[in-house]
């Protein structure tokens, strides 16, 4: 008798797999951790990935979707382009906050992995940052049309804001404790807008907008 198909033996691989990349990085990842992890013989990992590198991507374009699926709609926001630009920061540096693991992945293939293995692996995070600075400075052109952001170079601009932005939940990552204080992800987010959220020629801040930097005493 045929034994029953295990239907979520690849959804409980993804999530093994993601704490193991996430703990121990891409070296110090074995498929043999993965599949005790998720009570299967290293055999079952093969039946599914054809081996670490095959798996780590799976575990990336899975918290991708997770993330993709958490981001507001790019169009027809009451409040124009300046608000669009805040709840899309806002959505990705809270994600990212709510899933460390998915961050630690990112660093993973951001470090690690950068030039060492195949063409993939190098041109993956190329597009990541891509994809981060072109929705980034589609926001800001939209802005100029509609009044509500200003910035004399979107693409200038669309890069120091990831870069801040990637920054930002690089020293989360780093040390937790001594950042978590600023990382509240709706603030961070108007912070950042605040900026360019004028729609004028000399743009100053927008009132209420202000984020408090200094650091905080112990108590």
């Amino acid at each position: 008798m045929a034994r029953p198909r295990d239907t979520d033996l690849r959804e409980r691989l993804i999530a093994a797999a993601t704490s193991v990349f996430a703990e121990k990085g891409f070296a110090g990842a074995n498929l043999d951790e993965v599949g005790a992890r998720a009570l299967v013989t290293k055999g079952g990992v093969y039946f599914h990935f054809a081996g670490k590198e095959e798996l780590f991507f799976a575990v990336l374009d899975y918290w991708r979707e997770q993330r993709r699926r958490l981001m507001p709609p790019s169009t027809a926001a009451h409040g124009g382009a300046a608000l669009l630009l805040r709840q899309f920061l806002a959505a990705y540096l809270g994600f990212h906050f709510s899933a460390p693991q998915a961050a630690h992945l990112q660093r993973v293939l951001a470090t690690e992995l950068r030039g060492r293995f195949t063409a993939r692996l190098r041109e993956d995070d190329r597009q990541e940052q891509r994809w981060l600075r072109g929705n980034l400075r589609e926001f800001l052109v939209q802005g100029s049309r509609d009044g509500t952001l200003f910035a004399e170079d979107p693409a200038a601009v669309a890069f120091l804001l990831a870069a801040t932005t990637v920054g930002v939940i690089e020293q989360w990552l780093a040390s937790r404790d001594d950042v978590e204080m600023f990382c509240e992800a709706e603030r961070l987010a108007q912070t950042l807008v605040a900026r360019y959220a004028t729609g004028r020629q000399n743009p100053g801040p927008v009132a209420g907008a202000e984020f408090d930097f200094r650091e905080r005493p112990e108590s």
